[in-house]
């Protein structure tokens, strides 16, 4: 009777272990699924901050400068639009002037 009791332990044991480690796994999945699908989310507005920033703080540092990570994006303001490259460009270059004047 103690041999099936122990038998019936272990493999308990080994079935709950074995049940988090597979959870574990599908947790990271899930994560890197949330972070690929980000970049597929980007606006124009996006995209168009993201080069303005840079191009704003190479029109302070000088042409052959690094540019750094741009920072979020802001929403759009209520006169420009979320599907604009260039109003998100324009508010960009303003942003990266700012930062490279600061720094």
């Amino acid at each position: 009777m103690k041999k099936i009791l122990t038998t019936v332990c272990l493999v308990s044991i080994f079935l709950l272990v074995s049940g988090f480690t597979s959870t574990t796994q599908i947790d990271k999945t899930s994560t890197i699924n949330v972070i690929a699908t980000d970049n597929v989310i980007a606006t124009e507005f996006d995209k168009g901050f993201k080069d303005g920033y840079c191009e704003g703080w190479k029109d302070v540092k000088g042409p052959n400068a690094y540019c750094p990570y741009a920072p979020y994006p802001p929403y759009p303001t209520y006169s420009q639009s979320a599907d604009s490259y260039r109003d998100g460009y324009n508010t960009g270059f303003k942003a990266g002037y700012r930062a490279a004047q600061n720094d």
